[in-house]
């Protein structure tokens, strides 16, 4: 049975304490050095397992991570894997940045990357679940967090706590903390007896507690998400964020930030949730996730607009559709309360590249006239102040067409302004947290929404002029007719003719460039443009008949 683990998939960590180095790594708070952990590109690591104890210089993530994660829990489920992948890296970050250490121990002293010798790559769910992490790590007040994970009793339900007296390897529940559970927010999470425990007035930001590795399972198993594992563990308050890479270096992969694979993920609350949400019935209106449709993998998640027509006078719909980890919480006067759709909910993000994801409407499930639009909010702020404002995308207008389609919002000025006419200033700065996506309509629809992504190297391209433009000379001519003529009614991007952007070169693109033809010519000649469209109805009609 997957439960029965072998030694090197259970973490039985009391070692930690029993080595002088390590217990001094967090025997003090610790002052930190800038707002964001630059991230490790390369590890040094003493091999422990071996007499001779050899050094290795391994590719941190590519190599180094994923063995760490198949060594210390590599039976688990896919959530828990990616949330060993965050408590490790943490981990190592601690070591590596914040104290004297030069190397990481091949052992339980630190953590276990092989039985002995370099390993390659291991691949399977253990790489997959580095790459869906790359970079993302702990922290509390600015300040990376030494993510202590220990085997931990097995649950036995229905909670993730094991009841008292459950035993578990070498003893190990005696350091897990379910900080969580029991209210611990701010100063008050003294973490866990593996460190160095502050105190209400002198705090030790490092050591936020320890993370059941069996308890992570269990969770994962019954469709919990890693943020919500590690909060569940490390505290409502504890910010996930990504390093941030130096400029030459290779980008992370594109995020996953939603695939409704296993659960809603960070987008478990109703469409009327937010406060913002106006003229639908909130009875019928409702985001289920759905096994009916999918972009990629097996399931999406299903929304559910009501038009409120009779109350709506008029006026569009808009729904907030919050992102965000379930168990994020906050101190406010001293009590915790739920986080939402802020960054402590969501994973801290640098301002790069782009927010997408896929929508799929049909037809027969969007009301004639419903003008369906989507944008996306984000909170950004600096590295300095950490001042947070809030900030709107320009919407798209939704295709409804039965297919899936691709939205893309880039991380640039040019494309936000200020969130509900009056948060923010349309100015981005160094990072970012997806705050919601929001959607604006005129009738009753249904839609699929599935694959949110953040992808650091996306490069904006300024939209052309003109969109029937089809060879970017600043002008529609003749020239852009003979390329949307010679595609036409084959699938093709703009350069191929398709103005409109939907894939193909149809009617559609020749009723945009008859619109625009001439646009930017100063001296437009009249009688071969009409040749020109005359022909083109004459090549439609041909293949009509055909």
């Amino acid at each position: 049975p997957r439960r029965a683990r072998i030694e090197t998939l259970a973490k039985p960590a009391t070692a930690r304490l029993l080595t002088a180095s390590a217990a001094l790594a967090l025997c003090a708070p610790l002052t930190p050095a800038q707002a964001t952990a630059p991230a490790v590109e390369t590890v040094t690591v003493r091999d422990d397992q071996l007499p001779s104890q050899p050094f290795y210089v391994l590719d941190f993530e590519d190599n180094y991570l994923p063995n760490v994660v198949l060594r210390e829990n590599g039976a688990a489920s896919f959530e828990a894997l990616k949330a060993q992948a965050v408590a490790a890296r943490s981990f190592a970050y601690h070591l590596i940045q914040d104290t004297s250490a030069t190397f990481i121990r091949n052992s339980q002293a630190d953590q276990v990357y092989s039985l002995g010798g370099q390993q390659p790559n291991p691949g399977g769910l253990w790489d997959l679940a580095v790459k869906e992490t790359a970079g993302e790590i702990l922290s509390f007040n600015s300040i990376t967090t030494a993510a202590f994970y220990v085997a931990g009793a097995i649950p036995q339900g229905p909670t993730p706590r094991p009841a008292p007296g459950t035993p578990s390897t070498n003893n190990t529940e005696q350091w897990v903390t379910y900080t969580l559970e029991d209210g611990f927010l701010g100063n008050f999470n003294q973490g866990t007896p593996l460190g160095f425990q502050g105190t209400v007035s002198n705090p030790n930001f490092p050591n936020r507690g320890a993370m059941s590795q069996n308890g992570a399972d269990f969770q994962s198993d019954n469709g919990v998400h890693y943020l919500d594992i590690l909060k569940y563990y490390y505290g409502g308050d504890i910010q996930v964020e990504q390093a941030i890479q130096d400029p030459s270096a290779t980008p992370f992969v594109a995020k996953p930030l939603a695939s409704f694979e296993r659960s809603e993920e960070v987008f478990g609350r109703s469409l009327t949730f937010a406060g913002q949400t106006e003229n639908l019935v909130a009875a019928n209106t409702d985001a289920v996730r759905s096994s009916a449709e999918s972009n990629t993998g097996n399931f999406s998640q299903e929304l559910t607009f009501d038009y409120d027509e009779a109350g709506a006078g008029g006026s569009a719909f808009l729904a907030r559709h919050l992102s965000g980890a379930l168990n994020a919480q906050e101190l406010v006067t001293g009590s915790p309360q739920a986080s939402i759709a802020d960054p402590t909910a969501n994973i801290l993000l640098p301002t790069l590249g782009s927010v997408s994801f896929y929508l799929k409407a049909d037809p027969g499930d969007v009301a004639a006239g419903a003008d369906l639009s989507v944008g996306i909010v984000i909170d950004e702020f600096d590295d300095i102040t950490l001042f947070r404002q809030t900030e709107q995308s320009q919407f798209q207008d939704v295709v409804v067409d039965g297919q899936w389609h691709k939205y893309e919002f880039f991380l640039e000025d040019s494309e936000f302004d200020s969130a509900f006419g009056t948060a923010g200033n349309g100015l981005l700065r160094d990072r970012f947290s997806l705050d919601s996506i929001l959607f604006e309509g005129f009738g009753d629809a249904t839609v699929y929404l599935d694959d949110v992504v953040f992808d650091a190297a996306a490069i904006f391209v300024e939209p052309p002029l003109f969109a029937s433009d089809f060879n970017d000379d600043d002008s529609v001519d003749l020239i852009d007719f003979d390329i949307l003529s010679t595609n036409f009614g084959t699938v093709g991007g703009r350069a191929q003719g398709d103005a409109n952007g939907d894939g193909v070169v149809t009617l559609l693109d020749f009723d945009v460039l008859a619109q625009e033809f001439g646009s930017s010519a100063p001296a437009a000649v009249p009688e071969p443009a009409s040749a020109a469209l005359l022909g083109l109805a004459g090549l439609v009609a041909l293949r009509r008949r055909r």
